[in-house]
């Protein structure tokens, strides 16, 4: 800011200076760009045309001068020059002007003088005659005197300039004092002498200046056209000019440099809004060139890209360049071309050239007499070519077709008449190897010069693959002949006609067809007629369905066999293809598969045999444990009446003994049918609500007598926390629990048994809860702990006859808690002990409160009044629970069986029904259906057959409650208080 204020200080003191100040360019017709006020007033303000041509002045005079006087209205100046060359500019300084004063008027014969050797017209006149004219005017326009005073002035002017004159008449009346014009004058010998006229005028007379400036005019013509080829060579060549103004940063533009922006109306411009015209990855650069010019003058040749007003993208090429005076940057100017064409020009004929030359073909231009002139990388490569032998080289030393001469004359010839040709040939490398090719061949003329452009591609990976395709086509061929049934290709089109348009030759044999009716087998009905009678529809609506569906067809279908006529049965596979006419078309195939067949039907006759074997296998054993479970209900019904009765001590070992191994029987059969369950798959587990510390505490309790009588220490682990109700098959989880804490106790004497219930994890209604049983007994080594798990494996044989068993409680362990989601896991030690440990995700549920139960009727007041019905056909049985019956001082009616258990129950009101499951005439589930029809009375279930084995049908038949065979007299009892309330 203060570089500028001195410098607008300075600006003011020159202007304001009495001494007059100009500035002038150095190209004609020196245009005077600066002024300062003294010569505005003094010289300025008479001036129409702002040049030093306008002034008078011939600058070629004053080259050598510092020092020069202008003429000017009669007036002289004197002023102080320096040139361009002097100050490094590219103006005339013009400085120190002030007007030469004479002392006193000249004398009339210096004055006559004066005027006689004055080569400009001097006239006074009034109106539009001259009364008086110097005799200059026969010098300038041919006229004496006498011939152009006192006559109508007029008739001298041209007629396009005759109204400048008027003009000036009119102006003149208004009230003008002088005035200035130029005018085409006729002279007397015809032609017209361009004049400039000073006109100055007081009380009514006017006084003129008249110089001849044709001169002038035609240097001003000149420069005109000048101009206008200027402007009309920008236009051609796409071109502008531009100049910054410095002080203002303002930049002026060309007429063409707006129609290459495609700006319609001229319009101001700053640096910065120029810039904004090119692309955004060019800005930067052109700022930094355009800075670097006016700062320090640095000169630049950039070309970058524009969007026009209009929204057009143009390559343009910028020059910029910087005048100096007195070592600083004075002005800025230089030039703006749309090179777009151009650049496109040379994009595309640089791509051309790289294509042509980076071509994976090789390349070769010759002439009509073979020799090579162009060879581009890949034929130099190919060729072995260097750029000694290029120039030298002749095609026919390469190409082996035209070894002779006349080969060659014969492809000349053949190329002028077609101007094409595609040929193969072998060509030979410069070291001798040669290689196959196929050449495409254009004869081309160029400025009457004739050239022949080849394509060399080398085709030997070509030739090689055309071979192998061959062989592979032959072993194709060959295989569809010999491979086991037959491949076809079948069309089916827009009418419904269904043909064959291949099959191979497979299809003889399948079909049975000799070779004539092979060969024209086209039709489906051929081979339609071979299909057995009872497939022919599936064949047809299959191939139908695949055809409206387009997925692959398969079908299994029989056909006639041609010597036996008998069926074989064949597969047929496709995959349908849509074509663009509408025809669908299958390619598949057809093979014999009647062995197949056959090994399917024996496979099917052995499953279901093996099937049948199961279910003998099982219905065995559902016999064989109803059989066994009913003299263990008598012996286990005689021991409890006997333990009722009055015995002594030794009378009740030998009687706990017996209890023992009834439990141990019952347990081993349990085993065995809970294995035959989960090997059929019909071992489903039960999801009802449980507690779960309470299932856990019972399946302990009912071990302690176990744990003592193996002298172990059983203890339970567990916080309150796993106090929680849960849903889960309690029974199965607590065999799970038992079976582990009773092999623990089984396989440990005089030690420990600890069982361990922790809570994992808690969270969105699920507790995941680890069990861990751990024992000090005997262990497992590690080589048998993944054989421990396998169905009646006990590692040793002699296992079972010390420690008893079946083999199965570990495998059935494991596969229940599978069913659970859950794996046991083992860690043992042999001679230290072992932990088996899983766990469980089960399901919470929220505790509800229950009412407090009813205070229990003691059951010699509540049930001696009860009348029992006893359905069983078995004596034994029907006698043990006879006597446990009368133990609890009860009445019973005894049936034996279901029909005359329903005869009972309709002639008597019984407080309860006790019904077997299986007795004759009538079994248990009929009985208790009917019985169900005719009465409300409570019917019990009493079965040797596991519970969930029928309690579907138990649901079913309407029975109100189940205790299974051997009979525990306790939960039998407890089973009748709660179904007769």
């Amino acid at each position: 800011m203060k570089e500028r204020g001195i410098n607008n200080t300075f600006k003011k003191i020159i202007y304001e200076s009495s001494e007059m100040v100009f500035l002038a360019d150095d190209t004609y017709p020196y245009n005077i760009f600066y002024t300062n006020a003294a010569f505005d007033k003094g010289m300025g303000q008479f001036l129409e045309e702002k040049t030093l041509v306008g002034l008078g002045l011939d600058i070629n005079s004053y080259i050598f001068n510092e020092e020069l006087i202008i003429d000017f209205q009669e007036r002289e100046f004197v002023f102080n020059l320096e040139l361009p060359q002097e100050n490094g500019s590219n103006y005339f300084l013009f400085y120190k002007g002030k007007e030469m004063k004479s002392k006193g008027m000249p004398s009339k014969k210096d004055t006559h003088q004066f005027l006689k050797n004055w080569n400009d017209i001097i006239g006074i006149g009034q109106e539009n005659f001259l009364s008086w004219v110097s005799e200059s005017v026969e010098n300038l326009l041919g006229y004496t005197q006498e011939e152009v005073t006192n006559v109508e002035l007029c008739q001298f002017f041209h007629t396009d300039d005759l109204p400048k004159a008027q003009q000036l008449i009119q102006e003149v009346k208004a009230g003008a004092q002088q005035g200035q014009f130029k005018a085409r004058m006729l002279h007397k010998g015809g032609e017209f002498v361009w004049m400039n006229w000073q006109v100055n005028f007081n009380e009514e007379k006017f006084y003129l200046i008249g110089r001849d400036i044709s001169s002038d005019q035609l240097a001003i013509a000149d420069g005109e056209w000048k101009h206008e080829l200027f402007k009309l060579g920008e236009k051609v060549s796409k071109s502008g000019v531009w100049e910054i103004s410095l002080p203002e940063n303002a930049i002026y533009w060309s007429e063409e440099l707006y129609a290459i922006h495609e700006i319609d109306q001229p319009t101001f411009f700053t640096i910065d809004q120029t810039i904004l015209y090119f692309l955004p990855e060019f800005r930067v650069q052109i700022q930094k060139a355009m800075t670097e010019l006016m700062a320090i003058g640095n000169s630049f040749d950039l070309k970058a890209k524009i969007r026009t007003q209009k929204g057009n993208e143009k390559w343009v090429r910028v020059l910029g360049k910087a005048l100096f005076k007195d070592n600083e940057v004075s002005k800025v100017y230089g030039t703006f071309q749309d090179i777009s064409d151009e650049y496109n020009l040379l994009n595309e004929l640089g791509l051309f050239k790289e294509m042509f030359d980076l071509s994976p073909e090789a390349i070769l231009v010759t002439d009509v007499s073979g020799k090579i002139i162009f060879t581009n990388q890949e034929a130099n490569q190919k060729l072995d070519f260097t750029s000694e032998n290029i120039p030298s080289s002749s095609i026919r030393e390469f190409d082996t077709n035209f070894i002779e001469e006349s080969k060659w004359v014969d492809h000349v010839s053949l190329l002028t008449n077609e101007k094409s040709r595609i040929y193969q040939s072998s060509f030979k490398k410069s070291n001798g190897t040669e290689y196959q090719a196929e050449v495409n061949c254009n004869l081309i003329e160029i400025q009457g010069k004739k050239y022949i452009i080849s394509f060399v591609r080398d085709i030997s990976d070509r030739i090689v693959l055309e071979k192998s395709l061959q062989e592979s086509s032959d072993f194709l061929l060959h295989l569809t002949e010999q491979v086991p049934g037959a491949l076809y290709q079948f069309v089916l089109d827009k009418e419904g006609e269904m043909t064959f348009s291949y099959l191979s030759p497979g299809i003889k044999d399948l079909l049975g067809v000799k070779e004539a009716e092979f060969s024209s087998m086209k039709n489906i009905g051929q081979a339609i007629n071979k299909v057995h009678p009872e497939d022919i529809a599936q064949v047809l609506t299959s191939t139908v369905a695949s055809a409206r569906t387009l997925k692959p067809w398969t079908c299994q279908f029989r056909l006639i066999e041609p010597v036996s006529g008998n069926y074989k049965w064949v597969l047929g596979a496709a995959k349908p293809e849509l074509l663009e006419n509408g025809d669908v078309v299958w390619y598949g195939y057809l093979t014999d598969i009647s062995e197949q067949k056959r090994f399917e039907n024996n496979l099917k006759s052995a499953r279901e045999q093996a099937e049948r074997a199961s279910q003998i296998k099982s219905e065995f054993l559902s016999m064989i444990s109803h059989e066994l479970r009913t003299p263990l209900n008598a012996i286990s019904g005689s021991v409890y009446s006997l333990l009722q009765d009055d015995h002594t001590s030794i009378q009740a070992s030998a009687l706990n003994t017996i209890n023992f191994a009834v439990d141990n029987l019952i347990i081993m059969i349990n085993d065995l049918l809970d294995y035959q369950k989960i090997e059929a798959g019909k071992l489903t587990l039960e999801n009802n609500p449980m507690n779960l510390k309470n299932v856990v505490g019972q399946v302990i309790n009912g071990l302690e007598f176990h744990a003592k009588d193996s002298r172990n220490k059983l203890t339970l682990h567990m916080l309150e926390e796993l106090n929680i109700d849960v849903k889960a098959d309690k029974v199965r989880l607590a065999q799970v629990l038992n079976n582990l804490i009773t092999n623990a106790l089984k396989f440990t004497n005089n030690g420990r048994v600890d069982v361990t219930l922790k809570l994992k994890e808690s969270k969105e209604g699920k507790a995941r809860v680890y069990f861990e049983v751990k024992d000090t007994g005997i262990g497992i080594a590690k080589e048998h702990q993944a054989r421990i798990f396998d169905q009646f494996d006990q590692i040793q044989h002699s296992f079972s006859k010390k420690y008893g068993g079946t083999g199965l409680g570990l495998s059935i362990t494991k596969k229940l808690l599978e069913q659970m989601n859950s794996n046991i896991s083992i860690e043992s030690e042999l001679g230290v002990g072992s932990v088996f440990y899983f766990e469980v995700e089960f399901e919470k549920i929220s505790k509800v409160t229950s009412p407090v139960p009813a205070t229990p009727i003691p059951a010699e007041t509540a049930i001696r009044k009860v009348k029992l019905l006893m359905a069983e056909d078995n004596d034994v049985n029907a006698l043990v629970l006879g006597k446990i019956i009368k133990k609890w001082g009860l009445d019973y009616d005894r049936v034996f069986n279901g029909q005359e258990a329903v005869d009972a129950v309709a002639k008597t009101n019984y407080d309860c029904v006790l019904m077997d499951i299986q007795m004759p005439v009538m079994d248990g589930f009929e009985a208790t259906a009917i019985i169900k029809t005719i009465s409300n009375v409570p019917v019990i279930a009493l079965s040797a057959a596991a519970k969930q084995d029928l309690l579907e049908k138990i649901e079913e038949c309407g029975f109100t409650g189940y205790v299974s065979k051997p009979i525990d007299a306790a939960e039998l009892l407890k089973k009748i208080k709660e179904v007769i309330g």
